[in-house]
């Protein structure tokens, strides 16, 4: 005998792949004639961008670029210079199946950087980038709601499930001409830039998302004096962006994340002649995921009172998206120099962070490392460079449990600031902390329902209760299953509210 089935459609995100491809970098570099020879390197590393992403059929494509910056003593050892090499990349990855309107997430990884010298005026660098990258589509897989049937109990399940109904990635740009301060000399050259984004606040507006932030940009710029050391100079810059996200809702619950993916700026002069303006665009990328919260019933087990049954099923796993929890921290930290003194700070700035988050009593704890790297001048007023990976913890309240959850956390270095303390310094950095917190629901799934109708079940119908000593903890399911009865008659029978017996104790059963 069949049963008829009632089925409900579930939202599934799959991940059909989560991994990084390594790019490699190899450049012999000759300076520019107008650039002065090396003494000494200080520093040496590859600024990669990812600029493009999209999916044709099975592959991923991820295109960008990278600048390998040199920074390095001239001649006379009291005077920091630059020399940068600019190229271009594409990486295609085998994805495990084709995907239209799929999510992707990228961002590139540098993995290692050795520069050297071989002559005054040439330099060998052997490096390596990855390109990481996680790409989801939706799906929905069906599972059975209810058995309909006079014969069948059957134990459901309610789940509280928040399905993906809006997604979209978008690039766009903000563009502003930046005046230095005053008392700031007037620029040269530009010798390194820094820009992050700030997520402030996004509306939902007729299916789509208002999103309002800030782009801040700092530059390290060397000045038209001769003997002149760089100058550091920090903007801010609001923006708001229309993003279409389709189906997204003011009940929604929104997942909005920023990225800087490139920054171009020129020096402009101003009406005397003087170089203090910066002609500036930073292109950003933004993706928007709007999730709608609906409940599920699935059932999990069921038996039938008069016949045998045969089911089918299978374990199922699934994720859901629970809460999203995001906060600003300051982390303090003392860089000590043990074989130098600083007199001046030229500049700090963040070029790796990592973080990990789990949850356990109501609370999040993020942990993870990030570096300070500084330029810097002795007491001789000579350039050094130095760099140090601190480690960083921070708790707060959220309002997952622990049981069955699991966090996907991101971090963004903002704002440096310090201060000279003895012969190092102290830094105040601010670390923007986000994670998506998921809920895992593993479940037995059925999937097909059939009755054996020559197989009847056996009953002793001279008696209409049986006795039965239950266990304390015992499952008055699993009781019910075994004496092919009811679960709701055996607890009105015996007064029982819980589906576990709280004490050991007499049951009796209806027949």
């Amino acid at each position: 005998m069949d049963y008829m089935l009632d089925r409900e459609a579930m939202a599934v995100g799959e991940v059909i792949f989560d991994g990084c491809q390594e790019q490699p970098v190899d450049l012999n570099i000759s300076l520019p004639d107008y650039c002065p020879d090396i003494q000494r390197i200080l520093k040496c590393q590859i600024y990669p961008k990812i600029g493009s992403r999209s999916i044709s059929g099975d592959r991923l494509m991820l295109e960008g670029g990278f600048t390998v910056k040199v920074f390095y003593l001239d001649p006379g050892g009291m005077r920091i210079r630059f020399c940068d090499s600019t190229d271009t990349f594409s990486s295609e990855i085998s994805l495990k199946q084709a995907a239209e309107n799929a999510q992707i997430y990228a961002f590139p990884r540098v993995e290692y950087i050795n520069c050297r010298a071989t002559s005054p005026r040439r330099l060998d660098i052997h490096g390596a980038f990855s390109v990481c990258a996680k790409v989801v589509v939706q799906g929905h897989s069906d599972v059975v709601s209810n058995i309909v049937g006079s014969d069948v109990e059957q134990q459901k399940k309610t789940m509280k499930i928040n399905n993906l109904v809006g997604f979209c990635q978008q690039q766009f740009s903000v563009d502003e001409i930046l005046e230095l301060g005053s008392g700031k000399p007037p620029a040269d050259s530009i010798m390194r830039t820094d820009a992050f984004a700030v997520l402030q606040d996004f509306k939902v507006t007729a299916g789509k998302l208002m999103v309002k932030g800030e782009a801040c940009v700092k530059f390290l710029y060397d000045g038209t004096e001769e003997n002149s050391m760089p100058e550091a100079m920090e903007f801010t810059i609001p923006f708001s962006q229309m993003l279409d996200c389709a189906s997204v809702t003011d009940d929604c619950l929104c997942d909005v994340k920023l990225s800087v993916i490139g920054v171009e700026a020129q020096i402009k002069n101003d009406y005397s002649g003087d170089k203090t303006f910066f002609d500036t665009q930073i292109r950003l990328f933004a993706s928007a995921a709007a999730y709608q919260g609906s409940e599920v019933t699935v059932v999990n087990d069921a038996y039938s009172k008069d016949f045998d049954m045969n089911i089918e099923s299978k374990q199922k796993t699934v994720d859901n998206l629970a809460e999203l929890v995001g906060d600003t921290t300051v982390h303090k930290s003392t860089l000590s120099v043990e074989d130098n003194t600083v007199s001046r700070v030229i500049d700090v700035w963040n070029e790796m962070s990592t973080v990990s988050a789990e949850i356990q009593g109501g609370q999040i704890t993020f942990k993870g490392k990030y570096s300070l790297c500084v330029l810097a001048l002795d007491e001789e007023s000579k350039p050094f460079y130095f760099e140090r990976l601190l480690d960083f913890e921070y708790t707060r309240a959220c309002s997952s449990s622990g049981d069955n959850t699991k966090c996907e956390a991101q971090i963004a270095v903002g704002g440096i600031s310090f201060r000279i303390m003895g012969s190092g310094i102290e830094a105040k950095t601010e670390l923007r902390l986000t994670a998506e917190i998921f809920s895992r629901y593993s479940f037995k799934a059925i999937t097909d329902v059939t009755a054996d109708e020559e197989k009847p079940v056996a009953r002793d119908n001279s008696a209409a209760l049986c006795i039965y000593y239950a266990e304390a903890g015992e499952n008055l399911w699993n009781i019910a299953r075994d004496y092919r009865t009811s679960m709701t008659t055996i607890k009105q029978e015996n007064g029982i509210a819980g589906d576990v017996m709280e004490n050991r104790g007499m049951l009796l059963i209806p027949m």
